[in-house]
């Protein structure tokens, strides 16, 4: 499925559907003692997988009901979206040095699934490097103004 968002044409890559929740893996990482966790550390968290195979690069947007969530860009939808970035949280990203952002939007997704509300998961291919990919996310952020973006 495809659809216009601000001038550019997304494709649906699917919807997010949560593998396990609830979980708490902050103890397996060998330093949890002598580190503190960052202000998303705590979770819950989840892990899903979605965008297995896609590794392009360009701008992708979560939506649910109907409403942009979460705009963001990536060099690899794959990697942003699977086990390496989103879908699942290794147990050093809780921690202060970690990936806030990774946790926090973890965390979100996890809330918003369990609420039942589907989360769908888009994309817009850009080949043109880092900095087009920025300036597309940037004036679509600016234009919708997704709850989840910061």
């Amino acid at each position: 499925m495809k659809r216009l968002i601000v001038g550019y044409k997304f494709v649906e890559i699917g919807c997010v559907r949560l593998d396990r929740d609830n979980e708490m893996p902050q103890p397996r990482y060998a330093k949890a003692k002598r580190t503190p966790l960052h202000k998303y550390g705590d979770g819950p968290f989840c892990r899903f997988s979605v965008a297995k195979g896609c590794r392009k690069e360009g701008v992708y947007i979560l939506a649910g009901g109907g409403n942009e969530l979460y705009i963001g860009e990536c060099q690899n939808l794959e990697n942003r979206w699977g086990p390496r970035g989103y879908g699942t949280i290794s147990p050093r990203n809780y921690f202060k040095g970690g990936q806030e952002t990774n946790c926090r939007i973890n965390n979100l997704i996890l809330k918003t699934s369990k609420d039942g509300l589907e989360l769908a998961l888009w994309f817009y291919e850009i080949e043109g490097g880092k900095q087009e990919r920025i300036e597309v996310e940037r004036e679509l952020v600016q234009a919708l103004k997704p709850p989840w973006n910061r």
